[in-house]
């Protein structure tokens, strides 16, 4: 049966306090390792990031301004014309990406928790409910050490 997996982002230790949507996944399974959990979040937000870069990359991620008219047709863009960006697009390994996600867990930069329970090994299935949430909680470093 299939589940849908709620995200939730926490920064732990700095100003910007607070619970924040981080997405969800789309699950085959009603259970899941950690490890899959990780790789599949950060596969989805390179795919966005990828595919944002491209759209600004070939000018159709203009930004829409509400102060000057920015379609291709209005005299603003008509006088100034459309620029391509002079630097090379890059676009991000999602495997690369994820492993170093993975390398991140295992280092202690960020905790998870399912359903407020701590997740130690990446390994471990935890099943997936109607309700369930999983918590990204980022650590933020202390100064000086």
């Amino acid at each position: 049966m299939a589940a849908i997996l709620k995200m939730i982002d926490e920064h732990f230790g700095s100003d910007a306090r607070g619970r924040r949507p981080g997405g969800e996944l789309r699950l085959a399974s009603e259970r899941v390792t950690p490890r899959e959990i990780i790789r599949r979040r950060v596969k989805q937000e390179v795919a966005e990031l990828n595919d944002t870069r491209r759209r600004h990359a070939s000018g159709s991620g203009i930004t829409r301004s509400f102060i000057v008219d920015l379609s291709s047709h209005s005299p603003e863009a008509l006088l100034n014309g459309r620029r391509a960006s002079k630097q090379p697009l890059i676009l991000l390994d999602a495997d690369v990406e994820a492993d170093r996600a993975l390398a991140a867990f295992q280092k202690g930069a960020f905790i998870l928790l399912a359903d407020d329970h701590q997740v130690e090994d990446l390994d471990t299935p935890i099943t997936v409910g109607s309700d369930s949430e999983i918590v990204f909680l980022y650590l933020t470093p202390l100064k000086g050490g």
